[in-house]
């Protein structure tokens, strides 16, 4: 027979795991039919979300929400882009909801139609090892921030494969609020973006035989920050938008900019804005490692002339630098985005293509 002197703490205890359990399935309950309505306000929006069912797992101590065959839909005045996706894992944190982590590892497909896609149709798909991330919503119940990394990611075009990425991160937020008419951007809505890529694969672009010769057929790294000032409609950037968002000083701002591709190494940070023809203008700061193998490659592909050649390299000769720490010699010098011309320092190199704004 059990002492009554136990009997008191086990009966405790039982209250307690008792407790535990209901309130577990009770916030499982919680959580799903949150989900539930919160895919029913979005009838009749751009974005409509569904899946076939939601289960849960983790109990005692944690609390998954996984969601079966996830999918989801935005719809624009330019077209369509269809989601869907593998199994996914959600945790909610205890802020209301307002940050939900997400594991989803497998092949998202995506389907463009509409000017969207070009007039026609096209798929796509990203398949990785590995995505992790983390979504938080703003009081509105909109997406204000998002963080995700993948691993091992294969991407594929209308069914052939583009490109292979090694890694890949990015963390995206939104900001919105009042004006401040003293600061150099008087509208404080914006958002931001900060990537970084690895071991990205060009063997499907169709890369100049000469470049893939000289730089290869693999970014080592590709990362930044850019940044959006001003408030902008990106999801409707008609010719008018983009002449209210430049006229109230909007811009774009690069920085922590760095990118690594065979010999050619480049880091640096600049702004971008748009001219009164809504084309790119720009001046930025960059420091150069390889520029004499581009300049090679640039003259044999009859991008520059012989003299322009000569004057970069000049240019480049009084520019450089031997690094303190060692490493390949780095010219820094000023590069800008005029007239449809992209120069480093007095010499200009491309001629940029016309954009052109539907």
């Amino acid at each position: 027979m059990i002492q009554r002197k136990y009997l008191y703490p086990v009966a405790l205890l039982l209250l307690l795991v008792g407790i535990w359990t209901i309130g577990w399935f009770w916030l499982a309950r919680v959580i799903a039919n949150g989900l539930d309505e919160y895919a029913a306000r979005q009838t009749g929006t751009p974005l409509a979300v569904a899946w076939t069912a939601i289960e849960f797992d983790g109990y005692p101590t944690r609390l998954y929400t996984h969601l079966a065959e996830p999918r989801a839909t935005w719809s624009g005045p330019d077209g369509e882009i269809a989601w869907s996706g593998p199994e996914t894992r959600l945790k909610f944190f205890t802020d209301f909801g307002r940050t939900v982590s997400f594991r989803a590892p497998g092949a998202h497909s995506f389907q463009l139609s509409g000017e969207l896609a070009g007039g026609a149709d096209r798929s796509a798909t990203a398949t990785g090892e590995r995505l992790d991330g983390r979504l938080n919503f703003d009081d509105a119940g909109q997406i204000s921030a998002l963080r995700a990394n993948t691993g091992n990611l294969r991407v594929s075009l209308d069914g052939q494969p583009l490109t292979t990425f090694d890694d890949a991160a990015f963390d995206w937020s939104r900001v919105s609020g009042g004006t401040d008419p003293d600061a150099i951007h008087p509208e404080s809505g914006g958002q931001t973006l900060t990537f970084s890529l690895s071991g990205v694969s060009l063997q499907s672009a169709r890369l100049d035989p000469n470049l893939a010769e000289t730089l290869g057929r693999k970014l080592d790294r590709l990362a930044g920050r850019l940044s959006q000032r001003g408030a902008l409609a990106l999801d409707n950037p008609t010719p008018a938008e983009l002449g209210r968002w430049r006229d109230a000083g909007g811009t774009l701002e690069l920085s922590d900019f760095t990118l690594d591709w065979g010999p050619l190494r480049i880091a640096g940070a600049g702004t971008l804005a748009l001219d009164e023809a809504l084309q790119p203008v720009g001046s930025f700061t960059a420091e150069i490692a390889g520029l004499d193998r581009l300049l090679d490659l640039l003259e044999r592909a009859g991008q520059i002339g012989p003299q322009q050649a000569a004057i970069a390299r000049i240019a480049l000769a009084v520019l450089t630098r031997a690094p303190a720490d060692g490493g390949p010699a780095q010219a820094r010098v000023p590069v800008t985005v005029q007239d449809r011309r992209l120069s480093i320092g007095p010499v200009t190199l491309l001629r940029l293509p016309l954009v052109t704004w539907d």
